[in-house]
């Protein structure tokens, strides 16, 4: 079968894959390193987005570079219940019906959820297909699986053993619209303009952000070393309320900045972190004056059963009442926590949750960093890993929602500070030597599951997969999600195997919009990378998203990016095809290639150190240097010289060879276009390119190879003077006795685009200044000087042009205000422009030669 005139990625893609998975591709082989990648699970409530792709993408260039060079590669795919964020997206699907979870039942909510969930994974499923994914779709792990769930139980059971999970009251960071609380690293913080109120609170004037919650206040607190208030220390005072008078006792604690309105502030453990680390230390109690639903309860008096905000205005005006309000800074700048999902205020609210003490988890994990035993791509990522882990609280793990897994914990109906460990979940009441025990009705978090990922989806512990793979190879994930997932996979993988996790650990940025903001569907600048497979191809948006990044640093999507693998995917049919061509009719075997010609060194040279340095990149996870360097050895050299060459000079043993070896280099990063043009071009049908080897490169010679290179140097310039001064029906011509060119001479004029080289006994022009050949193109004098002339003049527009360019970059606000994509294009201007004056200087001279 021949290849079409076009390439049509939509006409091939689909069946590529289904070849791939009928040839089980993807499955180990058993030879070679183990080489493991544990792909981070989606989650499991929508279709993937355009930083999936990105994902995707660079984890899948990895395994199929690895897979040719040889190594045993798994690419382990699975998803994620994604706990609250699946149970939100669900939320708003009741919503649009006019229902609410609180409609349902827990166990109908959880069904529901189920089938919302197994419908949508389907579809993700078949994207991740569409980005070339070669996983072992066998080995697929979703984390609600029975293995991850009894692996979590596990875990769970032995933390509390060991005496590193508790249940205690404490602060939680909690959202009254979802009624979860969230660990401390998923609040989202906020700059907001808060009132400041000042209020008279016995003896003093306090300010506070939060009047509504002076219901709950148990000491008033003031800087042990404010001498302006040392007197009142260790006192009872008492205060005139909203509801009469109160007594309230006074403390010292360096927590208080002399600096915050007075430098007297009011403690209210139950509704503040702060407040509640100062009631630690001073043994104060903490009223909770907040539901759950966020609305105030009865100790806020006549306020009870009011929304937050609502009572906060109407406390404020009953303050204004008892003219207890002493004014308000309406100006002042608060830093709120936010719910991640809905940005309804976070409220501390004081709860029994299960934590885990991650200082003491985090201490292997620190030590681990600190040896090396994980390479992070950035590397400056390892010391902000351990400086988190140094700093990091206490984790909640409890999460008040239906969709996850139950907590395997059963509380004592008679005795409430008794607890036992239970995995048989699905009973809310269970009999244990004649007690009666309810089932804690909480979730684990979601990350405390995936932060298990590594080692549970290889089948921990006994299974051959985990005793052979076991650290994986290489995790690749959002700089985003580092503290939240990175750093928990370490801590819960050495407390569970004693053993990190990963080896290499790559982070990447933010896929931002064209203008360098954020996606967001706010905005209208969301990518859908449906919408881009379904108009320019799986493999164009592989490269086009891969170009240009290193890891760590958000870059924006590039269009132009995208449009540019689209046409190097082109490049390579039109390079297989004129292949095809050429050796229509001949009895062509790469097994025997061999070179002949200089150009067939050349290409042999270039193709080998194509390949250690794109194998150099790729070792070091380099992607978009690596895509850099296959580009543009196919589309500059292999394409541009070697297969121009081949029309005068074929070796069709060798263009074959180098059509397929250009067809592995280029594998990895465009999959579909390059197995597609090899299942053509193969006789046998039995080859599969995404199984094929990278073997070592044909021997050269490199006497040819230098010969090909003067040969380029010839034609070279030969095309700029030809190009430059738009010469037509032109030769080239040398003196006698130039054996180089006279055994050449058919090549270079087939290259170079003009009518011959020719031999002369006696003749002047144009001579070739960057070759050591003695040869003159015909072109007089007074041709020249008119083109000087020209080149002199674009050489002051381009000398202005620079000008302008440097003074931009000398505005310290441009380049602190711009966009960083903006002043990057306009240092690249200013490369470029030099480059160019630099070329105008060496025409000119050339040409005052003549």
């Amino acid at each position: 079968m021949k290849l079409p005139k076009t390439y049509s990625p939509k006409d091939y893609e689909s069946d590529i894959y289904a070849l791939w998975e009928k040839a089980e591709a993807f499955k180990p082989t058993g030879k070679g390193d183990p080489f493991t990648i544990v792909l981070p699970p989606p989650n499991a409530n929508a279709p993937l987005h355009i930083g999936h792709a990105l994902d995707f993408s660079l984890k899948d260039i990895v395994a199929r570079y690895q897979r040719a060079k040889g190594s045993d590669v798994l690419v382990l795919p699975g998803a994620d219940h994604a706990g609250f964020e699946t149970q939100v997206v669900y939320e708003k699907h009741l919503a649009a019906d006019g229902k609410s979870r609180f409609d349902f039942k827990r166990e109908e909510l959880y069904a529901q959820i189920w089938d919302f969930v197994q419908e949508n994974k389907g579809v993700f499923e078949s994207q991740m297909r569409k980005f070339g994914t070669s996983a072992d779709w066998s080995h697929f792990t979703f984390t609600l699986d029975d293995k991850v769930v009894h692996t979590a139980y596990s875990v769970f059971k032995r933390l509390c053993d060991d005496g590193l999970v508790y249940r205690g009251e404490r602060l939680v960071n909690y959202c009254t619209e979802h009624r979860t609380g969230f660990a401390d690293i998923e609040v989202k913080y906020e700059d907001q303009n808060t009132p400041l109120y000042y209020m008279k609170y016995g003896p003093f004037t306090l300010a506070t952000t939060r009047p509504e919650t002076k219901f709950g206040d148990t000491a008033v607190a003031v800087h042990p070393d404010d001498e302006r208030y040392k007197e009142y220390v260790g006192k009872v005072i008492t205060v005139d309320g909203i509801n009469g008078p109160f007594d309230i006792q006074v403390i010292a604690d360096k927590m208080v900045d002399r600096n915050f309105g007075t430098g007297v502030v009011k403690i209210t453990p139950a509704h503040d972190q702060n407040d509640w680390e100062v009631a630690q230390r001073h043994n104060l109690e903490a009223v909770r004056v907040i539901n759950h639903d966020g609305t105030m309860n009865h100790r806020a008096g006549q306020f009870e059963g009011m929304p937050v905000k609502e009572a906060r205005k109407a406390v404020v005006e009953a303050l204004k009442e008892k003219e207890l309000l002493v004014k308000v800074d309406e100006n002042y700048q608060n830093r709120v926590g936010t719910c991640y999902k809905c940005g309804t205020v976070i409220e501390p609210m004081l709860m029994d949750q299960w934590f885990i003490n991650m200082q003491k988890l985090a201490q292997p994990a620190i030590k681990a960093l600190r040896e090396k035993k994980i390479r992070f791509y950035p590397e400056a990522k390892r010391a902000q890993t351990i400086d988190y882990l140094k700093n990091v609280r206490d984790w909640n793990i409890s999460r008040q929602i239906a969709w996850g897994i139950p907590i395997p914990a059963f509380q004592n109906v008679d005795d409430p500070d008794e607890w036992i460990f239970d995995e048989n979940v699905s009973e809310e009441i269970i009999e244990r030597d004649g007690k009666h025990y309810r089932r804690d009705p909480d979730v684990f978090d979601t990350w405390f599951s995936s932060g298990q990922w590594p080692y549970v989806t290889l089948g921990y512990p006994n299974s051959d997969d985990y005793k052979q793979r076991y650290p994986t190879t290489f995790m690749e994930m959002g700089v985003d999600i580092l503290y939240q997932w990175g750093a928990r996979m370490i801590c819960l993988g050495l407390y569970t195997t004693g053993e990190v996790p990963f080896k290499d650990l790559y982070l990447h940025g933010m896929v931002r919009s064209e203008d360098g903001r954020k996606m967001s569907k706010s905005l209208g600048n969301v990518i859908n990378p449906s919408e881009v497979l379904n108009e320019h191809g799986s493999d164009a948006l592989r490269m086009g998203i891969v170009a240009g990044r290193s890891p760590g640093d958000s870059a924006a999507y590039s269009q132009a990016k995208i449009v540019a693998g689209r046409n190097f995917c082109n490049k390579l049919w039109n390079i297989a095809r004129f292949v095809e061509g050429m050796l229509e009719g001949k009895s062509a075997s790469a097994k025997h290639a061999k070179a002949i010609s200089p150009a067939d060194h050349w290409m042999l040279s270039k193709l080998q150190h194509t390949t250690e340095v794109l194998s150099s990149h790729l070792d070091e996870y380099r992607v978009s240097e690596a895509y850099d360097t296959v580009y543009h050895f196919i589309w500059d050299n292999f394409a541009d010289w070697y297969v121009e060459a081949s029309k005068s000079e074929l070796n069709p043993d060798l263009l074959l060879y180098g059509l397929e070896e250009v067809l592995k280099l280029a594998h990895p990063f465009a999959p579909f276009v390059t197995e597609t043009i090899w299942q053509t071009l193969d006789q046998t049908g039995n080859s599969i390119l995404a199984t094929e080897r990278w073997d070592k490169v044909l021997s050269h010679d490199d006497k040819k190879v230098a010969e090909f290179e003067e040969i380029r140097t010839i034609v070279t310039e030969t095309r700029t003077i030809v190009s430059a001064m738009q010469l037509e029906k032109t030769a080239l011509y040398h003196a006698p006795g130039a054996a180089f060119l006279v055994q050449h001479a058919n090549l270079i004029a087939a290259l170079a685009h003009i009518e011959g080289v020719h031999e002369v006994e006696d003749g002047k022009g144009l001579h070739l200044t960057s070759t050591s050949q003695k040869c003159w193109l015909d072109v007089d004098r007074e041709r020249a000087e008119r083109y000087v002339k020209k080149l002199a003049s674009d050489r002051e527009g381009a000398e202005k042009r620079l000008q302008g360019l440097k003074k931009r970059l000398e505005n310290k606000n441009y380049v602190k205000q711009a966009p960083k994509e903006l002043v990057e294009e306009t240092k690249q201007q200013v490369a470029e422009t030099e480059q160019l004056i630099q070329n105008m200087d060496g025409e000119i001279a050339r040409f005052r030669q003549t």
